[in-house]
């Protein structure tokens, strides 16, 4: 019997679950394999790690949430420089991700566009587009950006963008895919299309972070940071802090996991993909509490992706310079909310992360799929009603996530380390929903006063400039 198992369940699957239009399980899978994303590939992308964190970003997170196949139209044939396909074939690397090669695509299903297409073809098209700073998709070829100054995260930006727009567009928002849509890392306040919000080429980059929570928002972040332009990767010291193992539900919103790895601390697994491109990496399989000090040989700078209240709001206690946190929305209506804060600010976290008795799965066992669910183990075993009962809450209750929106959320949270190495403002507070991505806000916040937020950084490598195709 196929059943609602929170250890498996897929949570972006899960979508369709509490949103009643399943009737079962099995519903919810046929639906969410008819879900295909087609990515255009042209001309330029192997000459620039932009469109090469846009292409394998695009990939990797499509392959999570459109169960129905990303195909993959490449125009040249090469081998890719971006550290997280490095010295593969572009061909091998759309494979390892999870992605499809076909000779011709279709017009029933909507298109990414990377690079110089001529013809592209999809029931939509959208074209993945950057410069500096500043990364989003637009309808039509002529609106893209100049391309000129690279910046692995805004590629890495545009395509969770893309792959956004086209699940939305098939979930039936009539604006996804027919819209432009971005965002400025430099300058969140401004329009992505202004010079003004492209910024400077990143000169530095991080030395040490403490990354706590390997789970969806944990290795986005990771991902992002192999993509950062880094001269020498062993200069670079990673804290890991996770507690859990990997479970078959991982999978459909963790980027560096696949089903494999079940089984496995997540800490270990994720300090295996991130060694390899050359960091060194210490770990921590504890939870994250009031006993948790940094000492000064530690990284200062913490990047948080938990899901409870009680952990985060012990973060200021914990003896960091700089903390940035980002919690992702769980349910049917807000699971593309992203909310960041960066401490200290104004906001206590005690303040920002209020204890909540809110239990999300009660709200959901009348929809039709879990009653079928609960009609089914009726049948086949011999739990009572209210065991049964218990087991779906359980499941209901999960939270309802799609790799892409945990990528968006990841640009974000490494460019507030990025800004404040570069001497700029960060934020206090941003907020953002991808069913309107140009509606952000952003609080921005002064530093304080001497006050020492990094713990090292190291020079960029210098290849942030490329030129115009």
């Amino acid at each position: 019997m196929n059943t609602l198992d929170p250890e498996t369940l897929h949570r972006t699957t899960k979508l369709e679950l509490d949103e009643g239009r399943a009737q079962s399980l099995e519903e919810a899978q046929e639906i969410m394999k008819r879900y295909v994303l087609q990515i255009d590939a042209g001309i330029g992308v192997l000459e620039s790690e932009t469109r090469q964190a846009m292409l394998l970003t695009a990939v990797n997170t499509a392959a999570r949430a459109f169960l129905g196949g990303v195909r993959v139209r490449i125009c040249e044939r090469g081998r890719m420089g971006l550290s997280w396909a490095h010295e593969m074939d572009m061909v091998e690397a759309i494979k390892v991700y999870g992605g499809e090669i076909v000779e011709t695509l279709s017009s029933e299903y909507p298109t990414l566009v990377i690079g110089e297409v001529s013809q592209p073809t999809g029931s939509l098209v959208v074209f993945g587009t950057w410069e500096g700073w500043s990364g989003g998709v637009v309808e039509k070829a002529k609106d893209r950006l100049c391309e000129t100054v690279e910046f692995p995260l805004a590629g890495m930006l545009a395509a969770s963008l893309g792959v956004s727009e086209a699940f939305q567009n098939l979930r039936g928002n009539v604006f996804a895919s027919r819209r432009s849509a971005g965002l400025s890392l430099w300058e969140p306040r401004r329009d992505w299309r202004e010079k003004s919000a492209f910024g400077e080429p990143c000169l530095y980059l991080p030395k040490r972070l403490w990354l706590i929570g390997l789970g969806h928002l944990g290795q986005a972040y990771a991902w992002a940071l192999g993509l950062l332009p880094y001269e020498d990767t062993s200069d670079v010291d990673l804290m890991l802090q996770d507690f859990d193992h990997i479970v078959k539900a991982n999978e459909s919103t963790g980027m560096l996991i696949n089903e494999t790895l079940v089984g496995q601390k997540k800490t270990r697994a994720v300090s295996k993909r991130l060694e390899a491109l050359g960091f060194n990496t210490s770990i921590t399989e504890r939870q994250f509490d009031l006993n948790t000090r940094r000492n000064d040989n530690e990284p200062g700078v913490a990047l948080v992706g938990v899901d409870a209240p009680t952990p985060r709001r012990q973060l200021e206690g914990a003896g960091f310079d700089l903390i940035v946190d980002a919690g992702l929305g769980g349910g049917q209506s807000n699971y593309l909310e992203i909310l960041v804060h960066s401490f200290p600010s104004g906001i206590k976290a005690v303040d920002a992360f209020p204890v909540s008795n809110r239990q999300r799965g009660n709200s959901l066992v009348d929809l039709p799929a879990y009653k079928d669910h609960h009609q089914k183990m009726r049948e086949a075993t011999d739990l009572t009603d209210a065991e049964i009962d218990c087991g779906i809450i359980e499941v209901a209750g999960r939270s309802i996530g799609a790799a892409f929106v945990g990528s968006f959320a990841a640009t974000f949270v490494i460019s507030e380390v990025l800004r404040n190495l570069a001497g700029i403002p960060e934020c206090a507070v941003f907020s953002v929903s991808l069913q309107n991505p140009d509606k952000s806000q952003a609080s921005i916040k002064r530093p304080e006063e001497g006050r020492a937020i990094n713990s090292g950084f190291v020079k960029a490598r210098i290849s942030t400039h490329r030129a115009n195709s």
